[in-house]
């Protein structure tokens, strides 16, 4: 066990789906072809690669992360970021990596036990701070769309997802962190965008707010899955400025940054498909040896951000009647 015992107020998970650590060959891995000067110096000066050592920098860990978790084939979401937040490894207590969205057997795990509803039980506050539109509201009260597993949790612990109001008053951010897509690809043409490094000021901002703050980035993913590498690319250097706000606002005593991914995609765009690749996990602040200490793979997350907060060792909460239900966060309301 390690000797780190540091404690933090409140920790931010930034989520990005699909990413893995490849080989350094900028004619298929954009993380070896951007210009990431924020990036590379929390992985001690190298870009994020396969070939990149685990190391710490004086404020952040690089932590190359298994993914596969002993079970055979591809690593896929539902899976992977079900086993983020729980801490379980449910691909193998399911028998397969299943994804992209939850079946029955993955919901039930993530709604009896997940880091949202630890931390709520233990009197903190949690939320997804990703807005969604309307038609995303609509679909999933329809059953049309199922949650994904990071959103299932949240909505097990009772935390209604943010709507178009919510990114309009700022309170909540969009995958793209600018907020440009709104605009773009959903048709709004008055909703808040931000530049880059106000984008992640804002995320220190919102973070500072509660216990844990949950960021749900997907983009990559579909990166990885339909290319170019030029988008890839131009993805990691929007994140690299963003990163760049982030840490000129992040107090390193009282708050924590971790960055994790499900499974391995973008980082290989010969192929269209998941990869086996381990993942980057980036820890930032004075209590990263403490989130640590012992992780190796996805099922380290959720132990260490409790360990972190001081929760770890807690009873899990009862199971309710209406787990896994959408309702919102303020049960008056």
């Amino acid at each position: 066990m390690s000797d780190f015992t540091e404690h933090t107020d409140h920790v931010l998970l930034l989520f990005l789906d699909g990413i893995g650590l490849g080989d350094d060959d900028p004619a298929v891995n954009p993380f070896a072809a951007a210009h990431t000067p924020t990036l590379d110096a929390l992985a001690g000066g190298h870009h994020w690669l396969r070939g990149t050592p685990p190391g710490d920098t004086g404020r952040a860990l690089f932590i190359p992360t298994d993914a596969n978790l002993g079970v055979a084939g591809r690593p896929q979401s539902a899976t992977g970021q079900a086993t983020i937040v729980t801490g379980r490894n449910v691909a193998a207590e399911i028998g397969e990596h299943y994804g992209p969205r939850p079946n029955a057997e993955v919901r039930a795990i993530v709604n009896e036990d997940n880091v949202f509803k630890r931390i709520v039980a233990a009197g903190g506050t949690a939320a997804l701070i990703n807005a969604f539109p309307p038609r995303f509201h609509e679909a999933v009260a329809s059953g049309k769309r199922l949650p994904s597993s990071n959103q299932q949790a949240a909505i097990s612990a009772g935390q209604a997802l943010f709507t178009d109001t919510d990114i309009y008053s700022g309170a909540a951010l969009s995958p793209d962190w600018t907020g440009q897509g709104w605009r773009d690809e959903l048709g709004y043409t008055d909703t808040p965008v931000y530049e880059c490094a106000d984008a992640g000021q804002r995320l220190a901002a919102l973070s500072q707010a509660r216990t844990l703050t949950f960021f749900e980035h997907w983009i990559t993913d579909v990166i990885g899955h339909r290319g170019p590498l030029a988008r890839g690319v131009a993805l990691l250097e929007l994140f690299d400025g963003v990163m760049a706000g982030l840490l000129d606002a992040w107090d390193d005593a009282h708050g924590l940054v971790v960055i994790t991914s499900d499974h391995g995609n973008m980082e290989d765009l010969t192929t269209r498909h998941h990869t086996e690749n381990a993942v980057p996990t980036v820890v930032i602040g004075a209590a990263r040896h403490t989130f640590a200490d012992g992780l190796h793979d996805l099922t380290g997350i959720t132990p260490g951000i409790l360990r972190v907060l001081g929760m770890d060792g807690m009873t899990p909460p009862p199971k309710g009647p209406n787990d896994g239900q959408l309702r919102p966060a303020n049960p008056d309301a």
